[in-house]
């Protein structure tokens, strides 16, 4: 039996809690259809680069855990939503699927964040062009030749240091304006809209304005959300996510290990030049992603988690009470966004023409961004059914000169994650 670690155990917990399929899609086209023996290949040398991934995930009435899992992880020939954590696919946690040009990474949130994802998706793709191409420059990218080190799977925040929260005040923060409840949007299942845009003409407006293409992103959101409901009583609050390894000295873990940096879009900020906007808002990033900061805010988690698993003895009372944390957190972003960064495996890069990450429904406006070969791939997550927000999006970046195309427009397809 393993024990969730006290990075994971609010994903998994305050998932389940809110019945959430907390799964992610990394969606990858390939520059020719895919060959099937050799993707099968490549997924078996992938999972035994991961041993630590293999594993499926059970309860008792105490506790969610991880056991060991010994069959292949699946490879399934269809685009359809899967469901992880079951006969279909071998009760693993993570599961490969392709079609026509496409390959498939499903993998369960709760275990890994999308930093993790990468390295895995690095492994399997690069296995895989071996085979189909001949690359055999696999710089950066994990390989069975690799030693696996204990590190990638300890979770640096088991091991930072205890402390006395009883004295410590419940932060207090105000609600932001919701989508959902403030703008008066209709609530509809999630939608995904694939966007495609220029990273050279991205890179040139982000660079002439003093912003990173993440910030970028973060702003316009806010802009559009502002100029959409201008009279609102409540604060626009974006939530931008940002790899914590480097400050907690983790570079190698897989475990879910993410900072938020809080972006509001205050009166002061409203009333700037667009250019002094984006250097307000990568200054925020720069100041809240500080090494000291990040790590002091990941103990006060981790030592709030330790407390939450305390105070719920079952696990009908591990549910509640990180479901309630989750959904709390949600009521302090307007909206989010998430960039794992550009892609850093150049020996497959040539190979790739696009590559969309489709996640949870973790807010009622989330972007998640990729960036790989020349171009930036953009999915907008949004849980009601009006347009607006999307079309005020696309009108700004056509206002600024960024070409774009919309590739389609989906309902959810992240694999289904059953309690265990």
């Amino acid at each position: 039996m393993k024990e969730l670690t006290r990075g994971d155990v609010l994903h998994v917990y305050g998932s389940f809690g809110l019945n959430m399929d907390y799964t992610v899609r990394l969606c990858v086209r390939m520059k020719d259809e895919i060959n099937g023996e050799m993707l099968s290949e490549a997924v078996r040398n992938t999972s035994k680069r991961y041993p630590y991934l293999s594993v499926q995930m059970k309860r008792d009435e105490k506790r969610v855990y991880y056991e060991d899992n010994p069959n292949e992880i699946a490879l399934i020939n269809d685009n359809k939503r899967i469901s992880l954590n079951s006969e279909e696919t071998n009760y693993h946690v993570w599961a490969v699927c392709y079609r026509d040009d496409f390959i498939y990474l499903d993998i369960y949130h709760g275990l890994l964040d999308g930093t993790g994802m990468y390295m895995v998706l690095s492994t399997l793709l690069y296995e895989y062009c071996s085979r189909r191409y001949g690359v055999t420059d696999h710089k950066g990218v994990r390989t069975l030749e690799d030693e696996v080190r204990p590190e990638e799977a300890i979770d640096p925040l088991d091991y930072l240091p205890e402390i006395d929260l009883s004295n410590v005040a419940t932060p207090s923060y105000t609600p932001a304006f919701s989508l959902e409840k403030d703008a008066g949007f209709h609530t509809a299942d999630l939608n995904l809209i694939d966007i495609e845009i220029s990273e050279a003409d991205f890179l040139k407006y982000t660079s002439a304005n003093d912003a990173s293409p993440g910030t970028m992103i973060a702003l316009l959101n806010a802009r559009v959300i502002d100029s959409l409901y201008p009279d609102r009583d409540k604060k626009i609050m974006g939530s931008y996510i940002i790899n914590a390894r480097p400050m907690l000295g983790a570079s190698i873990t897989h475990h879910n290990c993410v900072s938020t940096v809080f972006l509001d879009y205050s009166d002061k900020i409203r009333n700037m030049p667009f250019d002094r906007q984006c250097t307000v808002y990568r200054g925020k990033t720069f100041i809240q992603s500080d090494s000291e900061r990040v790590a002091g805010a990941m103990t006060f988690s981790a030592n709030r988690n330790r407390l939450m698993l305390d105070s719920a003895p079952t696990l009908a009372e591990k549910y509640d009470v990180f479901a309630r944390s989750l959904s709390g957190g949600r009521l302090l972003f307007t909206y989010m966004v998430s960039y794992v960064g550009k892609w850093k495996y150049k020996a497959v890069e040539e190979y790739i023409s696009e590559f969309w990450t489709h996640v949870p429904s973790a807010n009622a406006l989330l972007t998640e961004v990729a960036a790989v070969g020349g171009r930036i791939f953009l999915t907008v997550h949004q849980r009601f059914e009006e347009d607006i927000i999307i079309q005020s999006l696309l009108d700004e970046l056509k206002r600024n000169g960024i070409s774009y195309k919309v590739h389609k427009h989906i309902p959810a397809d992240n694999a289904h994650f059953p309690l265990p």
